[in-house]
């Protein structure tokens, strides 16, 4: 029963690391979280590469070495707010949030008039929505959080066709 359950546990590590290496699809999404990054994009006998690094995300896992060239494979995460961010609206909305760390609720107080419904996300840290709640207009909201566990999220405000976005901390 022990080997069969390392078995399947290897197995399903090594499938997906077959899936998540695979390339053969038209897009290949990659982008860096970390202290400081950067990307550029080179040709090389006429084939594009792009060149990717992330400065304070460690764990390298792979090296290649030729004449004059190092590579290092290591990890690099994905840009949640990519996912989160509504890009056809600007990201002006004024407000603040207190407290933060919260434990039970946390209030949002506009720094302008709000004359629109006031719509509240909140995401997990890799972009999985948890909670979604429209507000009336107000110059402030109590949002109720209690339920969510102790954790790291990213709430996301719209109102007025502007949105809020920032981290928030359960504890």
């Amino acid at each position: 029963m022990k080997k069969r359950t390392i078995l399947m546990l290897f197995l399903c590590f090594f499938l997906m690391q077959i899936h998540a290496q695979n390339t053969s699809g038209s897009l290949l999404l990659r982008s860096t979280i970390g202290v400081s990054g950067s990307l550029k994009n080179i040709n090389i006998q006429n084939k594009d590469y792009i060149i990717q690094q992330s400065v304070g995300q460690g764990s390298v896992i792979g090296t290649f070495m030729s004449d004059n060239l190092v590579l290092r494979q290591g990890f690099i995460q994905p840009d949640v707010l990519a996912k989160i961010v509504d890009k056809t609206m600007p990201l002006n909305l004024e407000a603040v949030i207190y407290p933060n760390p919260f434990s039970e609720n946390i209030l949002l107080l506009f720094n302008e008039e709000v004359t629109s419904i006031i719509s509240v996300e909140i995401y997990d840290i890799i972009g999985k929505l948890i909670f979604s709640k429209d507000y009336s207009p107000s110059q402030s909201i109590d949002v109720l959080l209690g339920n969510l566990p102790v954790s790291n999220y990213i709430i996301m405000a719209k109102a007025n066709n502007k949105q809020f976005v920032k981290k928030i901390i359960k504890n």
